[in-house]
């Protein structure tokens, strides 16, 4: 019997295939497949290509994915449709954020994702899943690469319009991005405007708290609070479980981010414990195609299942 977990993130797809208890990784760029957004032509095809010269019956093959892009009920739908009419097999998409409750172990818990984007995710008691933050790198998605270095320019100009002198931040992203003044580090930043030009700078912020810089750990901070805040949101809502699972590139590799989400989430919400996730994600994929009914059509409507998703 073959399983697929597929966890595709902002800038990388990690896929496992998992036979006879040997569970074989690959990771490419999303890139490589992805054009015009998750939603574009031909993706799901190309997605799929990643896995069908190893998939000797996709008839009878589970296939679960956790995509990030998918921040609403109506897309998940969406991509899960897409996804049936190109693999026969039983087929289960999620949120990227939710493969992190199953991957922990756990049937419910409270999904926290940092990384080349943010969200909280969890699901209700009735099942439906709860949604917060994640509206993106120009917008949103506080303590994500993108969002810390947009963040952190912002504070940088803000200082000025303060009168205050410079720090070690201001100057590590002005050679950054080239320039010796606040004004061409706004001008700068702002032409260059792209996920991936705005989160490679995210690690001079965390450079800079650490040789400290009191504006870099203010950043920092603040985007600590701001995806506490979105926690405790969600547990508003109704999302269920006492454990937050963390994981991302941002909260794994740069701890000063995740004691800080910790520290503030137990003051607003001493109930809740905050985990880092220590095995991938994809393992979270692959749990839930195990959980697959194998006797799914692949022409069949998404049926609502006991979590409120969709099969």
């Amino acid at each position: 019997m073959v399983f697929v977990g597929i966890d595709i993130g902002g800038t990388k797809t990690h896929v496992a295939l998992e036979a006879d208890g040997a569970v074989e990784h690959r990771v490419v760029a999303t890139a490589a497949w992805q054009r015009d957004g998750l939603f574009g032509d031909g993706n799901v095809d190309r997605l799929l290509d990643l896995v069908r010269a190893d998939v000797p019956d996709p008839d009878s093959t589970p296939l679960a994915i956790g995509a990030h892009g998918c921040d609403s009920p109506a897309q998940v739908d969406r991509f899960d449709a897409l996804v049936r009419d190109c693999w026969p097999g039983p087929v289960r998409v999620v949120n990227d954020a939710e493969l992190l409750a199953p991957a922990f172990g756990l049937d419910e818990a409270i999904c926290l994702i940092v990384g080349t984007g943010s969200i909280v995710i969890g699901r209700s008691v009735e099942g439906h899943p709860v949604y917060v933050g994640g509206h993106g790198w120009l917008l949103d998605d506080y303590g994500s690469a993108p969002g810390i270095t947009r963040e952190a320019v912002r504070a940088v100009l803000k200082a000025t319009d303060a009168g205050r002198p410079r720090d070690g931040l201001a100057e590590s992203l002005m050679t950054y991005f080239g320039v010796d003044q606040e004004v061409d580090l706004s001008l700068q930043f702002t032409a260059a405007a792209a996920i991936d030009v705005w989160a490679a700078p995210a690690r001079l912020v965390f450079e800079s708290a650490d040789a400290g810089s009191a504006l870099a750990q203010q950043v920092i901070g603040d985007a600590a609070d701001r995806l506490a805040r979105d926690i405790v949101q969600a547990r508003a809502r109704g999302a269920l479980g006492s454990t937050v699972v963390a994981a991302g590139g941002v909260v794994t590799h740069q701890p000063r981010l995740f004691d800080a989400i910790a520290e503030r989430l137990g003051r607003h919400e001493p109930g809740l414990t905050l985990e880092l996730l220590t095995v991938a994600p994809v393992f979270g994929a692959l749990k839930i195609a195990h959980d697959l009914p194998h006797s799914l059509q692949h022409r069949s409507r998404p049926v609502t299942d006991t979590l409120g998703g969709t099969r």
